[in-house]
C-alpha cells in the first residue's frame, strides 16, 4: 500500500505543477507566435464575451494552421470546421483553452476577453491522434490474423476515421509488411476485403420458424469459419421497413413480414458508430461518415430454397440431448424440466414452471422476462454437466429485443441443485472463445475450470439483470478497484494481508471513491440503462501456485484478465478487466482486484498473486 501511495503522491506533485498558472500579459499571448488567439470586442456581459472570443480563436485556428487533409468531396472550410469541432471536447475538458479578462468593468458592464491555446498543446492533441490511429490500426492487424473479422473491422474503420479527422490526414502511413503506405487509401482498399470474408447463411437443420405474423429467419454469420460475436446489420423485412439488429456468437434471427421473398437483403453497418468510445465519439459525431464502395457492404441470403424446411410455431417440439452426447440416468429428470421450460418460454407462461426453480432463481427469470421481449430462437440441443453438487444445462438460444430496436442473442445456461432438484440459477454462456480458454487448461482441476467459467457467466449476468445486491456482496470491502483511469479504495471486509498492483503511472487519476461510492454509481447507472450487455474475450488467467500440500486451497485464487465489450442503451466501451478473484469457497466467491484500463498489460507484471492470503 505504501507503494501504491508513493505512485499516487509523485504524481499529484506533477499534476499541480502541470497545472501552474501562466503569468502572461495580452501583449505576450498576441506577439509571441506560440499561441492561438481570438479577442472580443467590447461587450455587455462577461459570457457573451467569452463566447465571441472563443470563436474568434477557433476561426484564427483554422485560418493560420497548416492543413493537409484527406479529399472527402467536403467543401475545404467545411471539413476544416469540423475537424477543429472534434477537438473541441479534449480542448476543453484538458483546459488547454484558457481565458484571460481583457476589460472587466463592472460598473459600467463593459467586458472584453482573450481567449488562447498553446500551439504545442495542439500540436500534442494531433500526436496523440495520429497515434490512436496507429494504435487502432496494430490491433486491426491483430484481429485480422487471429480470423476476428468484426473486430478486425471496426478497428480499421475507426482508424481511417482517424485519419479524415486528422488535420494532416493526408501524411498519416502505417506498417504493411514492413512498407509505409498511405494510411487512408489503404484502409478504404482493404476495407472492401474484409467485407467480403462475412459469410451470411441459413441452416437447413434449424432454419427457423413461420408465425401469424410473418416468419423467423436464423441467420448463421462467420468468417473464415469462426462465429461473428458482434456485427451490426439492417436488413429489408419484405415490406416497407429496414431493421437493425446485431449479430451475437455467430446467430442473429431476423423477422420478416413477408415470407414469399427470394432473398433476404442485408447491409452490415461498418461504422459501429454505437460502440464508440473516447476520442471515437466526438470524431464519429463530427466527421461525415466515410461511405465506402458501392455494395461491398450488401449480402444476398437466399431464402426461397431453404422455406421447405421451415416448420409452423406449434410443430416446433423442445429439444433434445446434442447429437454423440450420452444421456446419464439422473439427466433424464432434468432433460424433462428442461423441455417443459423451453414449452413455456415459447408460449410465454412462465408461470407454468416456476415449481421447477428455487425462489432466487424465478426472481432471476422474472427479471429476464421483464427487461425485455424474449423469445426462443430454432430448435435446442441440451446437454448436462455433472459438477459437485449440481448439474449445469448447456442451454437455451434466446433473443432479446428491447424498446429502443436493440436485440441480440445470448445462450441461456440453466443449473441445477441436485438436492432439491430444482434450477437454482441461470446465466448468460460465455462466449466460446473465453470458454474454451478455461476449459483447455487441464493441468486444473474440472471442477476448478467450471467454477471459474460459473463465475464469470454469474459476473456478465450480474449487469443484465442489473443485480445490484449480488455484485456488492462479492466485491471484498477492502477491494482495489480501478474505473477507467480512476483509483478507488474501500475498506476492509474480508481482509487480504497484502496486494501488489502495477499499473503505468497515466493510469492513475486523482478521483477516489469509497465502496458505497462506487456502487451509488452503479446504481444510477442500472437505473439509467434500458440494458447492459457485457461480454469477455481474449481471456488470460493466472492462478496462485501453493508452496505446500497445506496451502493447495489456496490456489484457487485467480489473476483473470479479459477484454470485455460493454455496451447499453447510451454508451459503449471496451477495454482490458482485470478480476482478482478468490473461489476458495466456490459457493461465494470474493472480488479482492477489480481493474478497467484501454490497454493490455502483460498479466505477470498486473498482479502478484503470491501476495494474497
Amino acid at each position: 500500500m505504501k507503494r501504491f501511495l508513493s505512485v499516487v503522491f509523485i504524481f499529484l506533485s506533477l499534476n499541480v505543477l502541470g497545472q501552474s498558472i501562466e503569468n502572461l500579459k495580452p501583449e505576450d499571448i498576441k506577439n509571441s507566435g506560440k499561441y492561438f488567439y481570438g479577442q472580443s470586442a467590447i461587450c455587455d456581459t462577461y459570457e457573451e464575451a467569452e463566447k465571441k472570443a472563443r470563436k474568434a480563436m477557433f476561426k484564427n485556428l483554422a485560418a493560420t494552421s497548416a492543413f493537409d487533409m484527406i479529399d472527402t468531396g467536403v467543401d475545404r472550410d467545411e471539413q476544416i470546421e469540423k475537424i477543429i469541432e472534434s477537438f473541441k471536447t479534449k480542448l476543453e475538458n484538458n483546459k488547454y483553452i484558457k481565458v484571460m479578462n481583457v476589460v472587466n468593468d463592472t460598473k459600467n458592464d463593459e467586458y472584453s476577453c482573450l481567449v488562447y491555446l498553446n500551439k504545442d498543446d495542439m500540436k500534442s492533441l494531433c500526436d496523440e491522434r495520429a497515434d490512436e490511429m496507429r494504435r487502432r490500426f496494430e490491433i486491426a492487424q491483430r484481429k485480422e490474423s487471429e480470423d476476428i473479422m468484426d473486430d478486425a473491422l471496426r478497428e480499421y474503420y475507426w482508424a481511417m476515421m482517424i485519419c479524415v479527422a486528422h488535420p494532416q490526414g493526408n501524411k498519416l502511413k502505417v506498417d504493411v509488411n514492413g512498407e509505409h503506405i498511405h494510411a487512408y487509401t489503404y484502409l478504404y482498399e482493404h476495407l472492401a476485403e474484409v467485407l467480403e470474408t462475412f459469410d451470411f447463411f441459413i441452416s437447413k437443420g434449424n432454419p427457423g420458424e413461420i408465425h401469424e405474423d410473418g416468419i423467423s429467419v436464423i441467420l448463421n454469420v462467420r468468417a473464415f469459419d469462426k462465429d461473428v460475436s458482434n456485427l451490426r446489420i439492417k436488413y429489408h423485412d419484405g415490406y416497407d421497413s429496414r431493421i437493425s439488429t446485431t449479430v451475437k456468437n455467430g446467430k442473429v434471427q431476423l423477422e420478416l413480414a413477408n415470407a414469399e421473398m427470394d432473398v433476404i437483403d442485408i447491409q452490415i453497418e461498418y461504422d459501429f458508430a454505437q460502440d464508440a468510445v473516447n476520442d471515437m465519439i466526438a470524431i464519429m459525431d463530427n466527421i461525415d461518415k466515410v461511405v465506402l464502395k458501392r455494395n461491398v457492404a450488401r449480402k444476398e441470403v437466399k431464402l426461397k430454397p431453404y422455406l421447405q424446411y421451415f416448420k409452423n410455431f406449434d410443430e416446433i417440439q423442445p429439444g433434445e440431448v446434442a447429437l454423440g452426447t450420452s444421456l446419464k440416468e439422473n439427466d433424464k429428470y432434468y432433460l424433462d424440466v428442461m423441455q417443459n421450460v423451453e414449452t413455456a418460454f415459447r408460449a410465454k407462461n412462465y408461470e407454468t414452471v416456476r415449481q421447477y426453480f428455487t425462489k432466487e432463481a424465478y426472481a432471476m427469470l422474472d427479471t429476464l422476462v421483464r427487461s425485455a421481449k424474449i423469445s426462443v430462437v430454432g430448435t435446442q440441443e441440451y446437454k448436462f454437466l455433472e459438477l459437485d453438487n449440481r448439474t449445469i444445462c448447456y442451454d437455451i438460444d434466446m433473443q432479446f429485443e428491447f424498446k429502443n430496436h436493440a436485440s441480440f442473442i445470448r445462450e441461456v445456461v440453466f443449473r441445477f441443485d441436485n438436492n432439491s432438484k430444482l434450477i437454482s440459477s441461470l446465466a448468460f454462456r460465455l462466449t466460446s472463445i473465453a470458454e474454451e480458454d478455461i476449459v483447455s487448461r487441464t493441468k486444473w482441476p474440472a471442477e476448478c475450470r467450471y467454477a471459474l467459467i460459473s463465475f464469470l457467466e454469474d459476473y456478465q449476468t450480474a449487469y443484465a439483470l442489473k443485480r445490484y445486491d449480488y455484485l456488492e456482496s462479492i466485491f471484498s470491502d477492502d477491494a482495489l478497484i480501478i474505473v477507467g483511469h480512476v483509483v478507488e479504495k474501500a475498506k476492509p471486509e474480508q481482509l487480504m494481508d497484502r496486494k501488489v498492483f502495477n499499473m503505468p503511472m497515466k493510469q492513475v487519476n486523482l478521483m477516489r471513491e469509497n465502496k458505497d461510492q462506487y456502487f451509488e454509481r452503479l446504481s444510477r447507472v442500472f437505473k439509467k440503462q434500458e440494458y447492459i450487455d457485457i461480454k469477455f474475450t481474449e481471456t488470460e488467467f493466472t492462478k496462485q501456485k501453493s508452496s505446500s500440500e497445506e496451502d493447495k486451497k489456496g490456489e484457487d485464487i485467480f489473476g483473470v484478465q479479459l477484454l470485455q465489450k460493454y455496451n447499453s442503451t447510451s454508451y459503449g466501451d471496451e477495454g482490458y478487466l482485470f478480476l482478482m478473484v478468490d473461489l476458495r469457497d466456490k459457493s461465494r466467491p470474493v472480488i479482492h482486484v477489480r481493474a478497467w484500463q484501454s490497454e493490455k498489460t502483460e498479466l505477470k507484471d498486473l498482479v502478484g498473486l503470491k501476495d494474497v492470503n
